[in-house]
């Protein structure tokens, strides 16, 4: 009796591990996967190559933002080409956070992206979520939103 117990209850120490030891490691391997991704993402936009860019995106992906939805790698690839145009740099992306379930990732945090135009040099600040969906053995960006930072609250004098 007393070596049935002890397996049994090596079973449930087990079962019990892998039930709360596997969604940590789902989640580091997330956020692992898209800090990958970020990095690349970011070394894309410095290269200012919009058709590079593109590629990050499924073919019938969407990215939203203040300016307009695009649809599609040929349409976003037009607006980031008028991004560069417009003096985009770079972009700096903050990871808050990132969810593995199956082949999708969601994650979100935040960007700074630099902008250097013949008015000056500007830095503009979002919040963005995006969906990652596996594609072979590469992730692409299926949905993508950016919104602006809410200003700070006025001060109370």
């Amino acid at each position: 009796m007393k070596v049935i117990t002890a397996s049994t209850t090596g079973v449930g120490i087990a079962f019990a591990l892998c039930c709360l030891i596997s969604p940590a490691f789902a989640a580091d391997d997330a956020m692992t996967i898209a800090s990958a991704f970020n990095a690349k993402y970011e070394q894309a936009v410095a290269s200012k190559d919009a058709a590079k860019l593109a590629e990050f995106f499924t073919p019938d992906a969407v990215f939203q933002n203040p300016v307009g939805i695009f649809k599609g790698r040929a349409a976003i690839q037009h607006y980031r080409e008028g991004d560069f145009k417009a003096g985009v740099q770079k972009e700096d992306l903050s990871l808050a956070a990132a969810q593995k379930v199956g082949d999708v990732i969601y994650d979100y945090g935040e960007t700074t992206i630099h902008i250097q135009s013949q008015s000056g040099s500007k830095d503009l600040k979002l919040r963005w979520g995006a969906v990652l969906t596996k594609s072979g053995n590469d992730w692409k960006i299926a949905l993508l939103t950016a919104t602006p930072e809410a200003p700070p609250p006025p001060q109370k004098q």
